[in-house]
């Protein structure tokens, strides 16, 4: 297992996360150890990417308005997180 040790400023660790505010200014020890568990992100990543190629580029010429178009498409990608 890789473990990460790291000195930093507390102050630029308060930015990405919440700390004791008798943390402020003081330097920090950070050490990241992995868990045993993966994140499943890929599938949803994958799922936005498909998304998001879906609904960019040229508006397809239909009878519809920009608004029906726009209603169509949040309906049909409403579920991706």
């Amino acid at each position: 297992m890789e473990v990460v040790r790291e000195y930093i400023d507390a102050n630029q660790l308060m930015s990405v996360m919440t700390l004791p505010e008798h943390f402020k200014d003081c330097r920090l020890e950070v050490i990241v150890i992995p868990v045993e568990e993966r994140v499943a992100t890929v599938k949803n990543a994958s799922d936005i990417d498909k998304a998001i190629r879906a609904i960019s580029g040229a508006v397809p010429y239909t009878d519809m308005s920009l608004a029906e178009l726009r209603e169509e498409r949040l309906q049909k990608y409403e579920n991706i997180d």
